[in-house]
């Protein structure tokens, strides 16, 4: 099933069906699988635990030469990012491995606790999009100080819940995978999120079939 030039991953089901309108899943070799175009799909689950599981085991096992982390992420506000934007990531940071003392955020990277080179994961470029660096958080701060202080640490335009996990599990096997995802909202601020998830599925959806077009 995983002899292709392409595979993509989705953290979650509810990204899946929303971009791709899959409703069919099976279980093959340790994974939920679904296929789009002849593409397969693979659903990691949610979160940095999951992502980083999944791709090492999926790496540990199989080369593809286009594996893609797809879905929806946060944008920082007061950035050039607009919501649908899709983007894709350059390299994305482990935001919230962290002390935090509700004024200063400061990585266990820099204590010298080292997850990560440069306390990042590297992921490939596909000109065709924006390129952009991300934080990998699992804390979603709904004001504004602790999302500005994430944004400051590390010059990153969107966030997202997995990209760093998935990808330094790649890197590890010396691979370095794809990551685009589109913007379904703003960062910090409860009031002034703008979610927006059916139009990010649809602009997600179309950047997804460019990338399959472009690398099949």
């Amino acid at each position: 099933m995983f002899n292709t030039n392409i595979v993509i991953f989705f953290p979650t089901f509810l990204e899946c069906r929303k971009v791709l309108n899959i409703s069919d899943f099976s279980s093959y070799f340790y994974f939920d699988t679904a296929v789009y175009k002849s593409i397969p799909i693979i659903i990691t689950g949610a979160g940095k635990s999951n992502a980083a599981a999944h791709s090492a085991l999926f790496f540990s096992e199989f080369k593809p030469k286009y594996p893609l982390l797809t879905g929806i992420c946060g944008a920082y506000q007061n950035r050039d990012i607009k919501i649908s934007d899709v983007v894709c990531i350059d390299y994305d940071y482990f935001a919230d491995e962290a002390n935090y003392n509700g004024n200063i955020l400061t990585t266990i990277h820099e204590k010298g606790f080292i997850i990560a080179k440069n306390n990042r994961a590297e992921f490939q470029v596909d000109e065709n999009f924006k390129k952009v660096s991300s934080n990998t958080v699992s804390l979603i701060p709904q004001f504004d100080s602790l999302s500005n202080i994430y944004m400051a640490k590390t010059n990153a335009l969107v966030e997202n819940m997995e990209g760093a996990a998935f990808g330094i599990a790649a890197n590890k096997f010396g691979i370095k995978p794809y990551q685009i995802r589109a913007v379904s909202n703003y960062c910090g601020n409860i009031e002034k999120q703008q979610w927006d998830i059916n139009n990010a599925c649809i602009s997600l959806k179309k950047a997804l079939d460019l990338f399959i077009e472009t690398h099949k």
